[in-house]
C-alpha cells in the first residue's frame, strides 16, 4: 500500500459542497494512504469542527480532517480502526477535486444534517456528532 507522509499537497479553500474544504494539487492513486491524522488533540465529548474516531473520542486536526466536507458518495475512507487514524482514497482523486468523506462511516448515532454534496445519489442527509 503507497502511503505519502507530507500534507503540502493538500490545501483548503472554498468549496462548493460547504464553507471551506481540502482539495488535492497532486493526483491520489486509488488505495492510497495519503494523510495521517494527528492525534495530540483527543476529547471524550463531541466538539464542534472535531472528528469522531471511536466511540467516544474525537480528535480536532485543524490542517486537514477538519475541513474535510461529507459527500454521499465520497472520494475517500476516514480509516479509524487502525493504531494511527488515516485518510484512503477510495478511487484515483484528481488535481484540484476536493477530499470528501461520508460522515454516516464514523459518525454514528449523530444527528440528521440536511446535505449539500450536489451528488446524484444524495441521501438529503447525513449524520454529524456534535
Amino acid at each position: 500500500m503507497k502511503r505519502i507522509i507530507s500534507h503540502q499537497f493538500l490545501k483548503k479553500r472554498k468549496s462548493d459542497i460547504h464553507g471551506l474544504g481540502i482539495f488535492t494539487s497532486k493526483q491520489i492513486d486509488v488505495g492510497e494512504v495519503f494523510y495521517i491524522i494527528p492525534l495530540d488533540k483527543i476529547v471524550n465529548n463531541p466538539i464542534p469542527r472535531y472528528a469522531c474516531i471511536g466511540a467516544n473520542e474525537f480528535v480536532c486536526d485543524e490542517i486537514v480532517i477538519n475541513w474535510v466536507n461529507h459527500s454521499c458518495n465520497p472520494n475517500t475512507s476516514f480509516e479509524i480502526s487502525t493504531e494511527r487514524p488515516h485518510l484512503k482514497a477510495l478511487r484515483s482523486i484528481s488535481v484540484t477535486e476536493e477530499i470528501t468523506l461520508d460522515y454516516d462511516k464514523t459518525e454514528v448515532n449523530g444527528s440528521l444534517v440536511k446535505c449539500t454534496c450536489k451528488d446524484s445519489n444524495c441521501r438529503g442527509f447525513f449524520l454529524r456528532r456534535e
